[in-house]
């Protein structure tokens, strides 16, 4: 079986445990969020359901250290600014914050639609914090859902009572605990919690998001239609497409209207994911203006998490060994920024530059050719391919890290060994389209 094959049998697959689940379940259980990217209880269940039994104990194993991992998840406050409660707002925006994308003014700048708190003064933002220092000040529409740092990392008296909560609710039903016990469900109910303290559901007219699906998002919008009927729940899919996007899986707690950029994703969310076509809307990128620089051009980009060293390395090594004399510029490597191992990045990072500099005669620093080598699971290969970059993916499993044109029809992909790809894109701006303007939220998202 190829690879687009393999990977139409995984949709299949993912779309009849979701179809299965009890209808109290769907979009908002682990077992159900399909998130191809990292170790997550979905993605290992369809490995299970893929591989057989020799896939059993992992799949156990990763329910087991998403459950301990609620202990990490035990206290949260809300900051923000006195003076909310004299603001009028018509929208509520639900996204995640750094401390370097606020401004000393106490403005807020999203990443994902490249607006500023200031100049929507009728939003108001509600954001999970993710750095451990505040900013100084925030502007009177930001609400900041900050965990709390505490003496010890791990708080297993709350686990215990959390798991035991559980249980009794579930009346022990294995089933039940399973499907409403994990990091993911935690953080649902914690962002429900205080929003419902926090925000009058029934004064907003719209809530939008940058949507992947997360459980959180998805029990928001059931939350906010059982409130106010007419509030528009809006999605935006902010990035690249991923190779199999199974996280974006339609259901009824879906947003009313996606935002999407690029035909080849609406093509894809429509015959795979079960999306009508009334609910998507191609608009330019929000994310990604035309001009930005993303420093793509002769990067190695590491990933979030390096499921197997050995692969990484032998790989890059054929690549650069088996290359003509002159064939590539010389190469940056870029760390992931949220990575879940700096360690291991750094001695990755140390290894593939001494390869790089045992091997200098394939190295010109004339190249005009520019290139970009993705490692892992990956949404920066479609935009590096549609900012004209040639593009090379190294993979640890190609059956889930490797795009193919049986899924993307635009995407031409050759193969160079095993785990490493060459993609191009057949006709361009099919899976990002760009944007030209400054207030393209404005114009396009503010509906």
């Amino acid at each position: 079986m190829n690879i687009g094959e393999a990977q139409k049998k995984i949709i299949r697959i993912s779309r009849y445990l979701y179809n299965k689940s009890n209808k109290n379940f769907i979009a908002r259980s682990p077992q159900t969020y399909f998130a191809l990217w990292g170790k997550t209880i979905g993605f290992e269940r369809i490995k299970y359901k893929l591989h057989g039994l020799s896939h059993l104990i992992p799949y156990f194993l990763i329910i087991f250290k998403d459950i301990f991992s609620i202990s990490l998840l035990s206290d949260f406050k809300i900051y923000k600014n006195n003076r909310l409660k004299k603001i009028k707002y018509k929208n509520l925006i639900v996204s995640n914050a750094n401390f370097s994308d606020f401004n000393t003014n106490g403005s807020y700048t999203d990443r994902y639609f490249r607006f500023n708190s200031k100049k929507h003064i009728n939003n108001i933002y509600f954001l999970f914090y993710m750095s451990e220092i505040l900013p100084n000040k925030i502007d009177k529409n930001i609400i900041l859902l900050v965990r709390r740092q505490t003496k010890f990392q791990y708080n297993f008296f709350f686990l215990f009572k959390y798991i035991l909560c559980k249980l009794i609710k579930s009346k022990f039903s294995v089933n039940f605990f399973l499907n409403s016990t994990s990091t993911y469900n935690r953080i649902s109910e914690v962002v429900l919690s205080f929003l419902k303290k926090e925000v009058n559901l029934k004064k907003i007219h719209k809530i939008i998001v940058p949507y992947e699906g997360q459980i959180f998002q998805n029990q928001l919008f059931y939350y906010a239609k059982k409130i106010n009927k007419n509030i528009i729940n809006i999605g935006y899919e902010h990035s690249a497409p991923h190779t199999i996007p199974l996280n974006l899986m339609h259901s009824s707690l879906s947003p009313d209207i996606l935002f999407v950029n690029g035909k080849s994703q609406i093509k894809f969310l429509n015959k795979f994911l079960a999306w009508p076509h009334k609910k998507l809307k191609l608009v330019p990128s929000a994310r990604y203006p035309k001009n930005l620089d993303l420093g793509f051009e002769n990067t190695i980009f590491l990933p979030y998490e390096i499921f197997n060293q050995e692969i990484i390395i032998k790989e890059f090594e054929n690549l650069i060994i088996n290359s003509p004399i002159n064939t590539f510029n010389f190469l940056k490597i870029k760390s992931h920024p949220m990575a879940i191992d700096s360690k291991t990045q750094n001695l990755i990072k140390l290894k593939l530059e001494n390869i790089i500099k045992r091997n200098k005669n394939r190295f010109d620093k004339k190249k005009v050719k520019n290139t970009a080598i993705f490692i892992g699971p990956t949404t920066g290969a479609i935009v590096a391919l549609e900012k004209k970059i040639k593009v090379i993916h190294i993979c640890f499993d190609p059956i889930f890290d490797s795009y193919s044109s049986a899924l993307w029809p635009n995407l031409k992909v050759v193969p160079l060994s095993k785990n490493t790809f060459i993609y191009t894109v057949k006709k361009i701006n099919t899976f990002i389209k760009f944007s030209k303007y400054k207030n393209c939220y404005e114009r396009y998202y503010d509906i």
